[in-house]
Order: C-alpha cells, then sequence, then structure tokens
C-alpha cells in the first residue's frame, strides 16, 4: 500500500484557482526590466521582402528559362542528371525565395 501523500502548500494555494499570488512586487520589478519594445518593427520584414525581391528579379534574369530541358517521364525515370540538374538549380532558387516571402510575412513578438 502507499502511504498517503503530503499536500504541498504551494501546490494547495495554486489550486484555489487565485489569479495572482502575493509577490512583494516582484512581477513589476521583472517587468519593468525588460527591454522595451523596438518602434522599428517593420524594418526587419521590409529589407527581407526587398532582398527577396531583388533575388526574385535576378533570378527571372539569370536563369535559362528558355534553355531548361523538358521534364519527361523517360528523363525522370532514369535520373538523368542533364535534365534534372537545372531543374534542380531552379527548385532550390524558387524554394528560396518563396522561404525568404514567408520569412518576411511572419510578425515578431
Amino acid at each position: 500500500m502507499n502511504p498517503p501523500e503530503k499536500i504541498d502548500p504551494l501546490e494547495k494555494l495554486l489550486q484555489e484557482q487565485n489569479q495572482y499570488i502575493e509577490d512583494a512586487g516582484f512581477t513589476g520589478r521583472v517587468i519593468s526590466s525588460l527591454p522595451r519594445p523596438s518602434r522599428r518593427f517593420w524594418l526587419r520584414p521590409l529589407l527581407l521582402l526587398s532582398v527577396t525581391v531583388a533575388g526574385l528579379i535576378l533570378s527571372i534574369l539569370w536563369l535559362p528559362w528558355k534553355d531548361l530541358p523538358s521534364l519527361d517521364r523517360p528523363a525522370l525515370a532514369l535520373l538523368d542528371s542533364k535534365v534534372l540538374s537545372p531543374w534542380l538549380v531552379v527548385f532550390i532558387v524558387v524554394a528560396a525565395l518563396i522561404w525568404g516571402i514567408v520569412a518576411a510575412s511572419q510578425l515578431e513578438d
């Protein structure tokens, strides 16, 4: 048989559903010592979005869009590197651009 458990006074206090436990001003001191939020919260997403747009423009200009080989079943089945390598580069560039857009659109807490 298990011995009866002793009820911890702190646990009992927390179970009473009190909204606030008196802490002699500790919470206020901690909150006042935290750094103030930056007023330039828009700067990081704006810079990230600008660099992403610049990357998009450069990828449109520099990637060989007209010279990409067609993706057909035999090339995919054989894993032909002459066909898949250019498409892999395009995929990586597009994924990086999407990642930049998603990162720029997320709000900071």
